[in-house]
Order: C-alpha cells, then structure tokens, then sequence
C-alpha cells in the first residue's frame, strides 16, 4: 500500500494507529530492534494486518516516515519561491526537532551506513521529498522567479543542508533563525544559476 493512498474509516484508523506504533518503536528501540509483532501489538492489530498492507517492515517504515514527512513538511504554496523556502525550511527545523523527527532522524542517519533496508527507507524518503519539492520549483518557474533548468533536488539539498550539518555533524541547535538563513541562501544560489541541472 503506497502512503499516497487515504482509507476511510476503520481501514484509516489501522493505517494511523500502525503508523503511531512504528513512529514510537523507532523512537523508543531503533530501526534494528523493531519488529513487526512489536509494532501490531502496539496498534492493537493482527500481524497479518500489517503483513497483508506494507509486505514487509521496512515498506512499513519507509511508509510511516514519509507520511510523517508529508504531513508534517507539506508543500507550500505562498504564491512566491522565498516564502515557499523560508516555509519549507521552516517544517525541517519543525520535524527533525520534534520527538518523531529525532527519531526518523537518528534511524534513516545512524543505522543506514550499516543497515540495507534503512539506506532503502533512506532514498524513498527523499525520493518524495524531491517529488514535492519539484512542484515547488515548477511554479516558482512558472512565475519567472528561477531558471527554468533548476534541480529541485539540488535546492532541496541547498534548503536542508544546513540545517542537518548543524544537527548531525556539528551538533548544533536548529531554529527558525537556521531555517531561514538556509532557505536565503538556497534562494540564492538558484537564481544565480548555481543549482541548474
């Protein structure tokens, strides 16, 4: 089941209450010590339930993460490309300071050097990130505002960048101030052509 899908009622239900259940394992144990059964007990469901909708725990996983993601780091649409950015850096600095965030954080970043499944929950993440953040790029092209060969992969790497140095290399806090100097200096660098494909 692909995270874009959106049950109703009980199947909605199972969906959020499974999703909670694999946001708190990896926050409470890491991704090497969650296990589906945890994970179905927790939601209050069968196995077989999340076994027959996501196949396989890293599917769940990587479908959990991303739904947190774009729920959490929605795609914005204030009519001009700096807003768009300085909102987008913004739900980062949101997300990866929230206790569900630190979580993702610390799974797809620590145990993905080690860990296939998360290296492969790692590129789906981004994978939909860099799917949203090309609809940003194209109406920001639309408007005249940037080249029409910008890399929406590569600003969304100029707008996250900074601020996940400063959490993960330098070990430094993150705030809207970060947030928004990195969403400056990404906006930059795209209209002076530096992040053309």
């Amino acid at each position: 089941m692909s995270v874009s899908e959106r049950p109703g009622g009980r199947s909605a239900r199972v969906r959020e209450a499974v999703f909670a259940a694999t946001l708190s394992g990896l926050s409470d144990r890491g991704y090497a010590s969650l296990t589906v059964e945890d994970i179905a007990e927790t939601a209050g469901v069968h196995k077989t339930t999340i076994y027959r909708r996501w196949g396989t725990l890293t599917q769940l996983v990587a479908d959990a993460v991303v739904d947190l993601s774009e729920t959490t780091v929605p795609v914005p649409d204030t009519g001009a490309l700096e807003s768009d950015l300085h909102e987008m850096a913004r739900s980062i600095v949101d997300l990866v300071t929230s206790e569900s965030g630190r979580a993702i954080v610390a799974a797809l970043f620590s145990d993905a050097v080690r860990t296939p499944e998360v290296a492969a929950i790692k590129r789906e993440f981004y994978a939909a990130r860099y799917a949203l953040a090309d609809v940003v790029v194209r109406r920001a092209v639309g408007r005249g505002e940037i080249p029409e060969n910008v890399s929406a992969a590569d600003l969304l790497a100029a707008v996250a960048a900074p601020i996940y140095y400063r959490l993960l290399v330098a070990d430094l806090p993150v705030d809207r101030v970060v947030a928004d100097r990195a969403a400056a200096a990404a906006l930059a660098a795209a209209r002076a052509g530096v992040l053309n494909a």
